[in-house]
C-alpha cells in the first residue's frame, strides 16, 4: 500500500533530482485510508503547500529570482510593456524574454513550482472521499482542489497559448492523481476543463468555512480564481457573476493604505490572500522586497540601484489628481528618496527590511474583471458604474465614463493596468487581449537590453517545456520557439 508523507512532502517533493524533478515516492506511516479520515495530516499537508509557496530556492536553487508564487507574478510582469529594470541583473532574462526559452534555467521556474505542489494537492483530493460529512475534511478538500486549479491555470496560460480560439492545441500536461507515470501535454480545453471542475467543487466544498488568517484559502478566493477563469474562457457573464461575489466583505483601500507600501497583508480590507513572512522565513535578497523595493539601500533594486521603473507612457496616462501617480518618482524627483531617478517606483516598500509579507491577491482586481464581463456580455451601464466605483477612490476627479464598446474596454485595462502595475496580471492581459509588446518607440524609457517588439501571437508569448523535463519524460512535444 503507498504510503504518504505528512508534515514535509510539498519540501521533499522540491527536493528531487532536476532529471526527475517530478517523480517522487512519498513515505510515512499514515496509509491512504487513514489519512482519508485524518483532518490534521490533512491540515499539515496542505500547510506544507502554503509554505513552499513562499519559500526560497525551491525550484532553481541557489536563484535569488525563486522565492516561490510571488517571484512568478513578478516574472511575468517584467515581460509585459509596463515595468522596465535599469540594469541587467536577476529578472533580466524574463525582461529580455530568454528566460522562456527550454534551455535557460528560468522556465523551469513555475514549472517546478505548481507541479510537485500539484502532486501534493492530489494526495488530499484523491484521499478525502466526496461523501464525507466532516467539515473539516470538506474544508481541506475544498483547499486542494482551489489550490490545483490555481495551479494548472499558472502553468496554462506561462506555457500554452490563450483559450479563445486555441481550445484544440497542446497545453500542459495533466496530473490529477498520484501516479509516477510521465504524461503528454493534454489540450487547452482538456486543461481547462479540470481547471473549472477543481474551482466549481472548491467553492461548495468551502462554503461556510472561516479561515484561520490569509495565509490560506477560504470560498472567496476561489470564487476569484474562477472569476479570472471565466474571464480567460470568455464566459463574460460568469465572470462578472463570480467577481461580484467574490469581493464581497472586503473593502477598498483608502489613499494612505494604498500608499504605505503593500508589505502587510493585515493593512486595510483589500488582501485576499498573501503569506506573512516573519524575520526567521526572511531570505532577505532573495525576496520580492529585495528586488522590487526601490528604497531598500540592503537590496538588489535600491542598494544596486537595478531600480525597477514604470513605463512612461502608463506613468503619463495617469492623471494628476489620481493619487497613484505618487508610487512613481516624478519628473522633480522625490525629495524623500533623492536618489531615485524618474519613473522609479516606491509603491513596493518594506520598512521591516526583511520581513515585509507577500501579497498574491486583491480584491481590487475583481472590479476590473467584473467591469469587463459586464462590458463584454451587454450590461455596459452596470460596467461603467462598477469602474466607476473603484477608480474615484483612486481619483476623486473622476467622473462616471461615457465611453462604449472598445473605448470602454480599453478604459477598464487602463484602469486595471494602473491600479495592478507590479501584481502579476499585465503580462496575462496583454497575452489575453492580444496585446503585442511594444518597448522600442519614440520617447520609450526602456533600456537598450529589454528595448524590442514582438507582435501579438508571437511564439514568445508562450513559454517552452523546461529541458529538465524534455529529458526526463519522452511524451513531452516542444513548444515552438
Amino acid at each position: 500500500m503507498k504510503k504518504l508523507l505528512i508534515i514535509t512532502m510539498s519540501l521533499l517533493v522540491l527536493t528531487s533530482c532536476e532529471k526527475d524533478f517530478l517523480d517522487t515516492q512519498p513515505e510515512s506511516t499514515i496509509n491512504d485510508e487513514q489519512l482519508g479520515t485524518s483532518a490534521e495530516a490533512n491540515k499539515a499537508i496542505i500547510a506544507g503547500i502554503y509554505s513552499a509557496l513562499r519559500s526560497y530556492g525551491l525550484s532553481i536553487p541557489g536563484s535569488h529570482e525563486d522565492y516561490g508564487h510571488k517571484s512568478i507574478l513578478v516574472a511575468t510582469d517584467m515581460m509585459s510593456n509596463d515595468m522596465l529594470m535599469t540594469k541587467s541583473s536577476w529578472y533580466g532574462s524574463f525582461y529580455n524574454y530568454l528566460g522562456r526559452t527550454q534551455t535557460n534555467s528560468r522556465s523551469k521556474l513555475a514549472w517546478s513550482i505548481y507541479y510537485p505542489q500539484i502532486k501534493t494537492a492530489n494526495t488530499v483530493i484523491n484521499a478525502i472521499p466526496s461523501d464525507t460529512d466532516d467539515a473539516s475534511l470538506k474544508a481541506l478538500k475544498g483547499q486542494a482542489l482551489a489550490l490545483r486549479g490555481y495551479f494548472y491555470f499558472m502553468l496554462a496560460r506561462m506555457y500554452g497559448p490563450t483559450y479563445v480560439g486555441n481550445e484544440s492545441k497542446l497545453c500542459v500536461p495533466l496530473y490529477t492523481d498520484v501516479s509516477l507515470e510521465g504524461k503528454g501535454r493534454a489540450t487547452v480545453a482538456e486543461v481547462y476543463t479540470v481547471i473549472e471542475k477543481d474551482l466549481v467543487e472548491s467553492i461548495e466544498l468551502l462554503e461556510g468555512f472561516t479561515r484561520a488568517n490569509k495565509d490560506g484559502l477560504d470560498q472567496s478566493v476561489a470564487q476569484a480564481f474562477l472569476a479570472d477563469v471565466y474571464l480567460e474562457e470568455g464566459k463574460y457573464a460568469q465572470a462578472a457573476t463570480f467577481a461580484h461575489e467574490a469581493r464581497q466583505g472586503y473593502t477598498l483601500l483608502s489613499e494612505a493604505d494604498w500608499n504605505n507600501g503593500f508589505y502587510d497583508i493585515s493593512t486595510g480590507g483589500e488582501t485576499m490572500w498573501g503569506a506573512t513572512i516573519t524575520s526567521a522565513q526572511s531570505t532577505f535578497v532573495a525576496s520580492f522586497f529585495g528586488h522590487f523595493d526601490n528604497t531598500n539601500d540592503s537590496g538588489y533594486a535600491g542598494g544596486l540601484q537595478i531600480f525597477k521603473n514604470i513605463d512612461v507612457r502608463l506613468y503619463n496616462s495617469i492623471p494628476a489628481t489620481d493619487y497613484r501617480k505618487k508610487a512613481f518618482v516624478p519628473a522633480g524627483g522625490n525629495p524623500l528618496y533623492p536618489a531615485l531617478p524618474q519613473y522609479a517606483n516606491t509603491k513596493f516598500r518594506d520598512p521591516t527590511i526583511d520581513s515585509g509579507d507577500y501579497i498574491y491577491l486583491r480584491s481590487a482586481s475583481l472590479y476590473y474583471i467584473e467591469a469587463e464581463g459586464l462590458a463584454r456580455s451587454g450590461n455596459e451601464a452596470a460596467a461603467k458604474q462598477v469602474l466607476y466605483d473603484i477608480t474615484v477612490t483612486r481619483n476623486p476627479a473622476y467622473t462616471l465614463s461615457t465611453n462604449s464598446g472598445s473605448a470602454l474596454i480599453n478604459e477598464i485595462i487602463l484602469q486595471k493596468r494602473i491600479e495592478l502595475w507590479g501584481e502579476g496580471y499585465a503580462w496575462f492581459d496583454m497575452k489575453r487581449l492580444g496585446v503585442g509588446l511594444t518597448r522600442d518607440y519614440v520617447g520609450s524609457n526602456h533600456v537598450a537590453f529589454g528595448k524590442f517588439n514582438y507582435a501579438a501571437g508571437s511564439n514568445n508569448f508562450i513559454f517552452q517545456v523546461p529541458q529538465a523535463e524534455i529529458d526526463a519524460n519522452p511524451l513531452i512535444v516542444q513548444s515552438p520557439l
